[in-house]
């Protein structure tokens, strides 16, 4: 019970660090995006590179907050029924949900990204396009990286469900 409280908040730590770091990448993308408006809209001078800067941090972004997201419970879900559930039906969906779709998703596009990532990483990809980011092999990184994040908060959203099951809720 301890050692499950343990993974538990490291779990949650993890992704509320990098839900935090993530801000940063938020305000990043905000300061670039209105730089490239004010250079294209004003000025008539664009840059390959600020606009796929611009992909590159949503992207990461999008992909590095799903973690976060479900730790803070706020992915989209059709709550025509769950809201009327009582707690332990509750925990029995989110159980399931995470353990049986879920946490093999993850594992699927971990899996799947593997030889995508590491074909990139060993020629040090870069953008196709001239005057481009030089590296793409970050970007694909990602990928593997956000669907962890995303996985290990699925095994702690399954623990805490299972605690609330077995009606030991104060776990976390």
């Amino acid at each position: 019970m301890k050692a499950a409280r343990t993974v538990i908040r490291t779990i949650d730590s993890i992704n509320e660090w990098v839900g935090s770091g993530v801000k940063w990448l938020t305000l990043l993308l905000v300061l670039i995006t209105v730089y490239d408006v004010l250079m294209r809209y004003v000025f008539r001078a664009g840059s390959i590179y600020i606009q796929e800067s611009e992909w590159h941090l949503f992207a990461a972004n999008f992909m590095l907050a799903a973690g976060w997201t479900l730790l803070n419970d706020g992915h989209v879900r059709v709550d025509l029924v769950y809201t009327r559930l009582n707690d332990k039906k509750k925990a029995w969906i989110d159980f399931l949900g995470s353990i049986v779709f879920l946490l093999p998703y993850c594992m699927l596009i971990i899996w799947a990204a593997w030889l995508f990532v590491a074909d990139s990483w060993s020629i040090l990809e870069g953008s196709p396009d001239p005057g481009g980011l030089p590296a793409l092999y970050l970007l694909k990184t990602v990928i593997p990286v956000a669907f962890l994040l995303l996985g290990i908060q699925a095994i702690s959203q399954a623990v805490k469900n299972f605690f609330i099951l077995a009606g030991k809720e104060g776990v976390s």
